[in-house]
């Protein structure tokens, strides 16, 4: 939405109009060109970017070696470990039990069987030596410690051997330390760690963590179940799950990550999944990577902070004048991301469930979607890049969110987008986004926003409207009849700083860039469908808009070019912000302006002179305005608009692609002007001057919006 900042000015200067003159702002609505934008002052060619994308997996240091994956030991020649309470007995070289704790301080395979009550497994072996634990049936708990606590080998295998049920427990109170080597989880290994069999682990972290290692972290196999205090599962180099079922309960921090933070090493800090289970409920991120996230295969569940539905407060501000994106995390934030990433996320395959407080998928450099299966609920961004995101294939569903998709670039060329958003659908606005301007929402109501971007309600009420009028004070709820009352402008309602010279005036990011080459995506959007503050270019595929009720908002907004030369763009909606494609596109836009507002789902179409349907749609929401790019519209070509009736026969998201619309009432039949752009009502051929997009005041709230002058 950041062409509100043009809504804002609109709606003060018909406030004020009467009472004082705002330098800069007119209040002529007969001069179509009285506002001025950046945006017609600039023109930016851009041409569709290819996907760039060079390999399918993050470059990594993470490779599986042959002990990873080898699930066989030779039993005759293992020390057996046998715990009894609290005590244990060991058959074998290499370690030593002293009551409740077992020392290993040799390389080799221990089988560990029993319970202990209270104790603990301390590896202490030489730097280079590979340690095999076989867990048969263990259950080990440390009031005081880790259960495992490997604090020198250069390799921990943890092998569960089949249909075994295992147990690891730490003491809820012991000193640890985050950043630096003290143990701080229930399984705690200072080097590398693999963990991989038939068997079930279950690891509860009561102290802090569940399962840590110091260097890189594998899951090749097995069923492992982990319950944190804190964080679940870490691999600090890097996490790579190549098997297996992962489940992890995080009271109150991350489900698994790799934090590696160093410059020393840039090829470290991974999660890599691949042909595994994970679920994962967690109070922070759910995947957590300080440099990328790579998903090639498996199913993946995620759910942080209670989900989207417990995010009421973006979801209930359905403008957001002051949403923000800093793209990092302050040390006072908390974050609650579905899939996190310093760098990149690359998803190949696989099919992931998102239900997150914050984003879904948030990457503070790159996403790209080159397969998979998606389905997203997020109390923020359903997917955001700070840079590109890519989605050349996939079948993506972003059921609920505040915007669907966002970024400075992206590019879609193929497969099924589908997004429902409370605010944009797509929005491309750089990685630092300030949606708005002044904090107004829907009601043309003024909000106030804090530094974590929390919406504090006004707590005026609509009902104090008469008596704040009467003090000569802007009142909360509604705006007043007749103009802007007397006396002082109320605080937290006007933007700061100084009212730029010359009008209100639209940022335009040049970078910025929306590209359509193909696949299909279906946007349900309460902001704009499209949102670019740069180009939007379409050369192909088929985009579905069902647009906003609202004024403020339009089908497809734009702060540069928006070329379209290929593809089916359909949408229906408000036409108080509306904007269209340029002249300068190779495809004719159609666009209709009905003179009342449109009940949802009533059927919209238009058919050729020979009664052929080119595009048809039922609109889920209430609409005063259709529009329809496409390919078989031609110039001097006579058209024919119907509303009512049928849509068709096989729908999907309200459009209908086979062409057996029937039964509707005439509403206009026209021939298509030389122009790129054609609008027309009841009457036939007209000229948009209305809306903010069109260079005027605008007609908010109206079904047409703007004002339409008839060729006679």
């Amino acid at each position: 939405m950041k062409n509100r900042n043009r809504l804002f000015a609109a709606v003060l200067c018909a406030l004020i109009a009467g009472t004082f003159l705002l330098s800069g702002c007119t209040g002529n609505n007969e001069n179509s060109s009285s506002v001025s934008s950046a945006a017609s002052q600039t023109s930016v060619t851009s041409e569709v970017s290819e996907i760039t994308q060079t390999s399918e997996k993050a470059e990594s240091s993470v490779q599986l070696e042959a002990s990873d994956t080898d699930e066989t030991y030779n039993s005759e020649s293992s020390t057996s470990i046998k715990l009894d309470g609290t005590s244990a007995a060991v058959t074998g070289s290499g370690a030593a039990a002293e009551k409740g704790i077992v020392r290993i301080t040799a390389a080799g395979t221990y089988v560990i069987s029993g319970k202990l009550s209270d104790g603990q497994i301390i590896i202490e072996a030489g730097k280079d030596d590979e340690v095999k634990l076989v867990l048969d049936n263990a259950d080990i708990t440390s009031t005081s410690a880790p259960a495992i606590y490997a604090s020198k080998c250069k390799k921990t295998i943890i092998l569960l051997n089949e249909g075994t049920e295992n147990s690891l427990t730490d003491g809820s109170s012991y000193t640890s330390g985050e950043d630096d080597d003290a143990p701080n989880a229930a399984l705690f290994v200072q080097d590398d760690l693999t963990i991989l069999g038939k068997g079930t682990l279950n690891v509860k972290g009561n102290n802090n963590n569940g399962i840590t290692s110091k260097d890189t972290l594998k899951i090749t196999d097995g069923t492992v179940n982990v319950t944190a205090a804190h964080h679940g599962i870490t691999g600090k180099d890097d996490l790579y799950i190549s098997g297996g079922t992962i489940n992890v309960n995080s009271d109150s921090g991350d489900g698994i990550r790799s934090t590696y933070s160093k410059t020393d090493d840039e090829k470290k800090g991974n999660v890599i999944i691949e042909n595994a289970v994970v679920n994962i409920k967690c109070a922070q991120d759910g995947i957590q990577a300080e440099r990328a996230v790579t998903v090639s295969s498996g199913t993946i569940t995620v759910e942080t902070a209670g989900g989207a539905s417990a995010n009421e407060t973006k979801k209930s501000d359905q403008v957001g004048f002051m949403k923000q994106e800093t793209g990092t995390e302050t040390e006072e934030t908390v974050s609650t991301r579905g899939i996190k990433s310093g760098t990149d996320i690359t998803v190949t395959g696989g099919k992931i469930t998102v239900d997150s407080y914050d984003d879904a998928l948030h990457s503070n450099s790159n996403v790209y979607i080159k397969g998979g299966e998606f389905l997203i609920n997020a109390g923020d961004d359903g997917i955001h890049a700070s840079d590109t995101i890519e989605i050349s294939s996939g079948n993506i569903v972003i059921e609920s969110s505040y915007e669907g998709i966002e970024a400075e670039v992206v590019n879609i060329s193929g497969d099924t987008v589908d997004v429902t958003a409370s605010d944009d659908g797509i929005n491309c606005a750089g990685g630092n986004d300030q949606s708005g301007f002044g904090g107004m929402d829907g009601n043309m109501q003024f909000r106030q926003y804090d530094n974590n971007n929390q919406a504090q309600q006004n707590t005026a009420q609509n009902s104090n409207t008469q008596e704040a009028s009467t003090q000569g004070e802007m009142p909360q709820g509604s705006m007043p009849q007749g103009g802007m009352p007397q006396g002082e402008m109320p605080q937290g309602s006007m933007p700061q700083g100084d009212m730029p010279q010359g009008g209100m005036q639209m940022d335009v990011d040049n970078n910025a860039a929306l590209n359509i080459s193909g696949g299909t995506l279906y946007i349900n959007a309460q902001g704009d469908g499209l949102d670019s503050n740069g180009s939007i270019n379409m050369t192909g595929g088929t985009v579905v808009v069902n647009g906003t009720t609202s004024g403020g908002n339009g089908i497809i907004d734009h702060g540069a070019d928006c070329l379209v030369s290929g593809g089916v763009l359909i949408g229906a909606g408000t036409s108080d912000m509306l904007e269209m494609p340029d002249e300068e596109s190779t495809q004719n836009t159609l666009v209709v302006l009905f003179d009342n507002t449109n009940e949802a789902n009533t059927p919209v179409y238009v058919t050729d002179s020979s009664g052929k349907v080119i595009a048809s749609m039922s609109p889920e929401k209430a609409y005063g305005c259709f529009i329809i790019s496409s390919p078989e519209l031609k110039n001097g070509e006579s058209y024919t608009v119907y509303t009512g009736g049928s849509a068709g026969s096989d729908g999907v998201n309200g459009y209908y692609a086979d062409g057996k619309a029937s039964g509707g009432t005439k509403f206009v039949s026209f021939t298509l002007s030389d122009s790129k752009v054609t609008y027309v009502n009841s009457d036939g051929v007209t000229e948009y001057s209305g809306g903010m997009g069109a260079g005027g005041m605008g007609h908010f709230g109206g079904a047409g919006g703007g004002m339409m002058r008839n060729f006679q």
